[in-house]
């Protein structure tokens, strides 16, 4: 049995609600290497956030997390993401970096404004 071809403007899973559990089932449907790395940041939000009496660090993490998720969605928009990061983290062109900043600011904007 075939499964017909994948809609590129489709994303891969619904979007998830804002929850650190909720967001930890998306990274790891989507990425189950990022895994450790969610975890072990959620283990130090939670720490910074019993030292210093805040909610900051929890409501950062999953912001983070939710945008991360936004875009890995998307393979293709992961792709042109992870490019972008290549390109301002190893480009000798100056406007090549900037243009690849401005165009990962707006992806981070369009994965937030989804998440929303």
């Amino acid at each position: 049995m075939t499964t017909a071809p994948r809609n590129p403007a489709e994303p891969l899973i619904p979007l998830p609600e804002k929850t650190p559990a909720a967001l930890r089932i998306a990274v790891a449907q989507l990425d189950p290497s990022a895994v450790a790395t969610f975890d072990r940041q959620w283990d130090e939000a939670m720490r910074q956030a019993r030292d210093e009496y805040t909610l900051t660090p929890p409501r950062a993490f999953v912001e983070k997390w939710a945008s991360w998720v936004g875009i890995a969605r998307f393979p293709e928009r992961l792709a042109r993401f992870r490019e972008c990061e290549r390109i301002v983290s190893e480009s000798g062109d100056r406007t090549a970096r900037r243009a690849a900043a401005a165009e990962l600011a707006a992806l981070l904007a369009q994965a937030e404004a989804n998440a929303a």
